[in-house]
C-alpha cells in the first residue's frame, strides 16, 4: 500500500475506535460523542497533526457527492426504523405545530441575520439557515429516552428530531437542485416539495411493506439484513430516476418506517402474517452501520476546518445564530406548556434539545458539490468555508447547551420527586 492509503486506514480505524468509546462516554455522561469526534477530526486534521493531508481530503472530495447521498439515505432509513407511528399520532396536533413553528421561526431569523449582517444573497442565506435547522436525532433520542419526563414529551422531542431532519434535508437539496438547474421559484419549490414527500414517501412505504413479505421468506437466511440494505438502495435510486424525479432520501424514510412499525402494519393488514423471527435484527444491525456513517461524518467535518479561515466575524454570526436558536426554543417551548399542558420540567427538556447534528454535518458539504458552477455559488468563492466554520459553531454550542440544560433539567426533577417524597413521608407520619 501507498503512504496515502495506509494514512487513510490509520485514520479510519482512529475514528472508529474514538467514536466507539465516544459512545461510552456519552452512555455514561451523557457527554454527546459529536463534540469528541469533531475535536478527532480537528487534531488529525492539515492544520494539527496532519495524519490526513490535503491530497488526501482531495481524493476523498472526488466522492464527496456518491457519499452525501448514501450517508442521507442511511440517515433517514434510520430514522424511519426508529418512529413509531402510534407515538406519532399521539403527539401529532401539539407537537406537529411546536415543530413547524420552532424551525420556521429559526430558518426566518437565521436567513434574517446572514442577510442583513453578511449582504449575501437570500436565497443562499435560506438554504444556509435551512441547512442548520434541523435537530440531531443521533443526540436528542439518546437523551430524551433517558430523561425522567413525559411520554408523550418524549415523543414530541423524538418526532421533531426525526421529522426537522426531513423536511431541512428535502428544503435544502430542493432549494439547491433548483439554483444548480436554473429554475427557482416558490411554484416550482412548492412542487418540488409536494413531489418529493408524497411520492417519494408513497413509493418507500409501500415497498417496504413489500419487502416485509420478502423478509419473511428470507428469515432463515443468512446475510438478509445485507439484502435490506440492497433493497433500500435501489427503491431509494429508482425514485430518483425519470420520470418519477422524486426524493430518494424521503422514499428510505417511508421504507425505513414500514419496516420499523411491522406490528402496525400487521395489524392494517389484518389477514396476514408477517412475523420475524429477528424483529430487532435490522435496527441492530443498522445501528452499526449508522455508527460508522455518524463518526465518519463528524471526522469528516473537523478535518475540513482550517483555522486560517475562522473569522473573529463567523464566530459572531455563529454564537449570534446559537442565541437566536437558544431564544426560539424557548419561546416555543413555554407555548407548548400553555396548549398542552405540561410540567415545566418537560417544557425545558424541550428547551433543551436544540443540537444541531449529522444532518447539518452532512449537507454543510453539499452546497460544494451541487452548486458548484452557479454564478450564485462561484462569485463568492469563501462561502465554502463559511457554511463548514459556522455549521461547527453550532452544532458544537447546540451541543453543549443541550448537555448543560438537559442536565439541570435532571437535577430539577430530582428535587422535585424528593421533595413530593418528603410530603408523602411526611403525610404518612399523621
Amino acid at each position: 500500500m501507498d503512504s496515502g492509503t495506509i494514512t487513510a486506514f490509520l485514520a479510519i480505524g482512529a475514528a472508529i475506535f474514538i467514536g466507539f468509546f465516544g459512545n461510552m462516554v456519552f452512555q455514561k455522561f451523557r457527554i454527546p460523542d459529536v463534540l469528541i469526534t469533531i475535536l478527532l477530526g480537528i487534531l488529525i486534521g492539515p492544520d494539527l497533526l496532519g495524519l490526513v493531508s490535503l491530497d488526501t481530503l482531495d481524493g476523498i472530495g472526488q466522492y464527496r457527492d456518491f457519499l452525501l447521498s448514501a450517508a442521507l439515505v442511511l440517515i433517514l432509513f434510520e430514522g424511519g426504523l426508529y418512529l413509531d407511528i402510534r407515538a406519532l399520532a399521539e403527539s401529532m396536533k401539539l407537537g406537529t405545530l411546536i415543530m413547524l413553528l420552532t424551525l420556521f421561526v429559526e430558518i426566518l431569523a437565521c436567513t434574517l441575520i446572514m442577510v442583513l449582517v453578511l449582504d449575501i444573497d437570500i436565497v443562499l442565506a435560506v438554504v444556509f439557515a435551512t441547512i442548520i435547522g434541523g435537530t440531531s436525532e443521533a443526540v436528542v433520542i439518546p437523551v430524551a429516552n433517558r430523561m425522567r419526563i413525559n411520554s408523550k414529551t418524549k415523543s414530541m422531542l423524538v418526532m421533531e428530531s426525526m421529522v426537522t431532519d426531513v423536511l431541512t434535508i428535502t428544503i435544502a437539496i430542493t432549494l439547491m437542485s433548483l439554483i444548480a438547474t436554473g429554475s427557482l421559484s416558490l411554484m416550482s419549490l412548492g412542487r418540488e416539495i409536494a413531489v418529493n414527500f408524497l411520492v417519494g414517501a408513497g413509493i418507500g412505504f409501500v415497498s417496504g411493506i413489500t419487502w416485509l413479505f420478502v423478509l419473511q421468506r428470507l428469515q432463515q437466511q443468512p446475510l438478509s439484513y445485507m439484502l435490506t440494505v440492497g433493497a433500500l438502495f435501489l427503491v431509494a435510486g429508482f425514485v430518483e430516476m425519470a420520470p418519477i424525479g422524486s426524493s430518494g432520501a424521503v422514499a428510505a424514510l417511508a421504507f425505513g418506517l414500514a419496516i420499523g412499525n411491522r406490528r402496525v402494519v400487521k395489524r392494517w393488514l389484518t389477514s396476514l402474517t408477517l412475523r420475524l423471527s429477528t424483529d430487532n435484527h435490522i435496527q441492530d444491525f443498522h445501528s452499526e452501520i449508522a455508527f460508522f456513517v455518524r463518526t465518519f461524518f463528524f471526522v469528516y467535518l473537523g478535518v475540513l476546518i482550517r483555522f486560517d479561515s475562522f473569522t473573529p466575524l463567523q464566530l459572531a454570526v455563529g454564537v449570534g445564530i446559537i442565541v437566536v436558536i437558544l431564544v426560539v426554543r424557548r419561546l416555543t417551548s413555554r407555548l407548548a406548556m400553555s396548549l398542552g399542558d405540561l410540567d415545566k420540567e418537560d417544557a425545558d427538556a424541550i428547551w433543551s434539545m436544540m443540537p444541531r447534528g449529522l444532518a447539518t454535518a452532512v449537507l454543510a458539504t453539499a452546497p460544494a458539490a451541487i452548486l458548484a458552477g452557479t454564478v450564485m455559488w462561484d462569485q463568492d468563492p469563501g462561502f465554502e468555508s463559511f457554511i463548514l466554520n459556522i455549521s461547527l459553531i453550532v452544532i458544537i454550542g447546540t451541543t453543549i447547551l443541550a448537555t448543560i440544560i438537559s442536565f439541570a433539567v435532571e437535577r430539577n426533577v430530582d428535587s422535585k420527586n424528593r421533595k413530593q417524597l418528603r410530603k408523602r413521608l411526611a403525610a404518612d407520619e399523621y
